[in-house]
Formats: structure tokens, C-alpha cells, sequence
């Protein structure tokens, strides 16, 4: 298992946005920052609310309300077994 890249084409390819455990205002807040990190050095930063897997865990969820990270390619593509990347960091 090899961490995985903060790039656009992985950025791009995350279905955390669709995760039900990431409500509705949570998507809202964080359109703004998840905008700009499309359009800026996405290596510099330490947070994103999109890719979980590559950078912390969620400031906004709360509490699991199901998960998509076995469907997702990034998750496949970097050999990643764990799930909830969203609320926890360890095991990556």
C-alpha cells in the first residue's frame, strides 16, 4: 500500500462528496475550499473536505452514516483496505 497522491486526477475520481455520511451542509461549506484546491498547488495543503484518504480526516462529519470507499478508484488504485477515511486516520 503506497499513500495516496494529492492530484487533480485523483481529486477528481473521489466519491467522498457522495458519501452518506457527508450531509448536505457539509457539501455547501466546503464547495469554496474544495474549488480552489482544483485550481491551486493541492501538495501545500494539509486539509482538503474531498480525498480523505490523502490528507485528514473530516472537520465537518460526525457520525458514519455509510460508506463508499470500496467503489471508489482511488481506493483501488492505491491498495487501500480501510474504510471511513472521513473520521478516522490511522491504518492508511
Amino acid at each position: 500500500m503506497e499513500a495516496v497522491e494529492k492530484t487533480k486526477g485523483n481529486l477528481v475520481k473521489c466519491k467522498c462528496l457522495f458519501c452518506p455520511s457527508y450531509k448536505f451542509a457539509c457539501k455547501v461549506e466546503s464547495t469554496p475550499s474544495n474549488v480552489s484546491l482544483l485550481m491551486g498547488n493541492m501538495d501545500k495543503k494539509t486539509h482538503a473536505e474531498k480525498l480523505f484518504c490523502a490528507y485528514e480526516p473530516s472537520t465537518c462529519i460526525e457520525e458514519a452514516k455509510g460508506c463508499l470507499c470500496s467503489s471508489c478508484e482511488v481506493q483501488a488504485k492505491y491498495g487501500l483496505t480501510k474504510h471511513y477515511y472521513c473520521l478516522v486516520q490511522e491504518g492508511r
